[in-house]
């Protein structure tokens, strides 16, 4: 099991905290070849976080998305691989299929599918309660 503690991932958590469109299913407004997938929402008993949301991303092969990291998720490679630019920290990453990893807020960072496949993950995302 991969962890990396200091990297948070955008991918969903820009598109579950700014781009959720509920009534669709589905993000908007997300660059050619990426969508976000809705799967269901959950009120949290978790002090300080109001609700928690399940999210699938895909990145088709060629595809590359720039976002800034809004609230803290957990996520998991489910197909592909995903190449992660933390311009934040200055690292970079590569997860693969069963990979697991978290997200800290307020990174800056650049998601990629270089693969000849569709990249795919799964995350939940704790939005803070206000």
């Amino acid at each position: 099991m991969l962890r990396v503690s200091n990297v948070f991932i955008a991918v969903g958590l820009l598109a579950i905290a700014l781009l959720a469109v509920p009534s669709t299913g589905q993000a908007q407004d997300l660059p050619d070849g990426v969508t976000v997938d809705v799967i269901a929402e959950y009120p949290s008993l978790t002090p300080g976080v109001d609700k928690i949301l399940f999210r699938k991303i895909t990145l088709k092969p060629g595809a590359s998305w720039d976002s800034t990291v809004p609230a803290q998720s957990v996520c998991q490679a489910t197909m592909g691989e995903l190449s992660v630019v933390d311009h934040t920290s200055g690292e970079s990453y590569t997860f693969r299929v069963g990979d697991r990893w978290s997200t800290t807020p307020g990174h800056e960072v650049t998601l990629s599918n270089s693969g000849s496949v569709d990249h795919e993950h799964l995350f939940y995302t704790f939005m803070p309660a206000k």
